[in-house]
């Protein structure tokens, strides 16, 4: 991530950490701890807030446990971005 907070939070929880959108499938990504609170009250117990983001656009996310990179989410980085760093196969 690019967000010292949350830096921190990955080095010092001494394992991998995986985090979803903070937003109800379907409805527009929230870009400060506010609106995740206003689109998630009662259903979460803490959020940690580094300040607003950068981008406001959901993360891409990418398999890479095949052969070949499968991308699941097209997100802030574009599809032809990944593929432009990568030297792997896309499916």
């Amino acid at each position: 991530p690019d967000n010292k907070i949350a830096l921190s939070l990955v080095k010092y929880s001494g394992v991998p950490v995986a985090a979803p959108s903070a937003n109800v499938s379907g409805s527009r990504a929230p870009t400060t701890a506010e609106e995740v609170l206003e689109g998630l009250d009662g259903k979460i117990d803490l959020v940690l807030d580094g300040g607003a983001t950068a981008i406001g656009v959901e993360s891409t996310v990418v398999d890479l446990t095949a052969p070949r990179l499968r991308i699941l989410r097209e997100g802030a980085i574009r599809k032809n971005e990944i593929l432009r760093a990568s030297r792997w196969p896309v499916r």
